[in-house]
């Protein structure tokens, strides 16, 4: 559950439509897994655990935001 506001440039999860590596560990995310994408293109894999990491890491950062900016 988010509890912060979100904007276009966010990243988010994907089903991918095609194989790809994983852009942290290298590891193989196949075409119908999920990642977390990144504007820049970059991928995170769920099966890899990279993805929920990524999220979580998101999702701090955009709750420090918010607090900071008066956002609660």
């Amino acid at each position: 559950m988010r509890h912060y506001q979100s904007y276009s440039g966010d990243p988010y999860w994907i089903t991918c439509r095609y194989n790809g590596k994983c852009t942290k560990c290298g590891t193989p995310i196949l075409k119908g897994q999920q990642a977390f994408k990144y504007k820049d293109g970059g991928l995170h894999g769920e099966s890899c655990g990279c993805g929920e990491a990524a999220e979580r890491d998101f999702a701090s950062c955009a709750a420090d935001e918010a607090f900071m900016s008066g956002g609660y």
